[in-house]
């Protein structure tokens, strides 16, 4: 199929966004290899943020719900990002480095 013409091209100024031929809308990059809807850094932002809430709750005599709230709400973080993204993305939201590849391990058999 030949490539569509500049003619059918948009180009919006204030986001840098392109749009060709009949699409319905301005082509986005794909949301990241993971395919999460919001980067890693941001949700992982959103956790320290909600720990800290939930820390500075019961010192500034917030409601028992309102604690218990953030609570389950810092607990359900990782299980999501688990779940969108399997278990190195939740290695990446903790900052922690990646596994090592089994193949690139060294067993003691393998020496002679």
């Amino acid at each position: 199929m030949p490539a569509p013409s500049d003619h059918y091209r948009t180009v919006f100024p204030r986001t840098g966004l392109t749009q060709t031929g009949p699409t319905r809308g301005p082509e986005r990059d794909p949301a990241g290899p993971a395919g999460l809807p919001v980067p890693v850094a941001r949700i992982r932002i959103k956790l320290v943020a909600t720990v800290l809430l939930t820390a500075a709750a019961p010192v500034f005599d917030a409601p028992v719900w309102l604690t218990s709230a953030l609570t389950l709400t810092c607990l359900a973080i990782p299980p999501a990002v688990a779940a969108l993204g399997g278990a190195d993305l939740v290695r990446e939201l903790f900052l922690l480095p990646p596994r090592p590849n089994p193949s690139a391990t060294i067993r003691k058999d393998d020496h002679p």
